[in-house]
């Protein structure tokens, strides 16, 4: 039933979220963006993090609604996947992303990312999120990146709440990104409600 016990009827809902992708893709620094409004140039790309990295962000939602989000940030590497695991029980909702300049990515969102949440978070709703948007924006050539509607089209084909891309760098839609997620995690409490009523 979600990670976190609070009434309803208060004003603030509280929500954990995973937050899963490859290696690389731009999640810590999406985080990052979130928690700090900066963005660390110096971030390495293979920035290792720790599966049990958690931090705490509270999102003002329209009509006035505030969710306290728990933010799970899991590493991406295959040495990890034993100990994201332990991230994922409870989970509200999921954000799956991968980088706009890596096809790659993109295609391990289809072969490991969405077969790994549905079967340890069975009906858990996911957001695709294409990162590093700025860079597609500032390329001369778009042959080697992701189209956007490539990853709309795989966010239909595995039943996702959306597609979002996204720019930690520029600030670019990130505050959508964390909006969407809540709201579609306040969603799934209500059903769950309903479904053991």
């Amino acid at each position: 039933m979600g990670c976190c016990t609070s009434q309803e009827n208060s004003e603030e809902a509280q929500r954990k979220i995973a937050v899963v992708g490859d290696s690389g893709v731009g999640k810590t620094s999406l985080i990052q963006r979130l928690m700090t409004d900066d963005f660390d140039e110096n971030t390495p790309q293979e920035y290792i993090a720790s599966a049990l990295k958690v931090d705490e962000k509270l999102i003002e939602l329209k009509k006035g609604k505030k969710v306290r989000l728990f933010i799970y940030d899991t590493g991406g590497q295959e040495t990890f996947k034993h100990l994201r695991k332990l991230n994922y029980p409870k989970s509200d909702a999921v954000i799956i992303c991968f980088s706009v300049d890596n096809i790659e990515s993109l295609q391990n969102v289809k072969k490991n990312w969405v077969p790994e949440m549905q079967r340890l978070c069975p009906g858990i709703p996911m957001l695709l999120v294409g990162n590093k948007v700025d860079i597609r924006h500032e390329s001369e050539s778009i042959k080697n990146f992701v189209p956007r509607g490539k990853g709309e089209n795989t966010a239909k084909k595995n039943k996702m709440v959306g597609y979002i891309e996204c720019s930690a760098k520029t600030d670019e839609k990130v505050k959508d990104v964390f909006e969407k997620i809540a709201q579609v995690a306040l969603q799934r409490k209500v059903i769950r409600k309903e479904e053991t009523a």
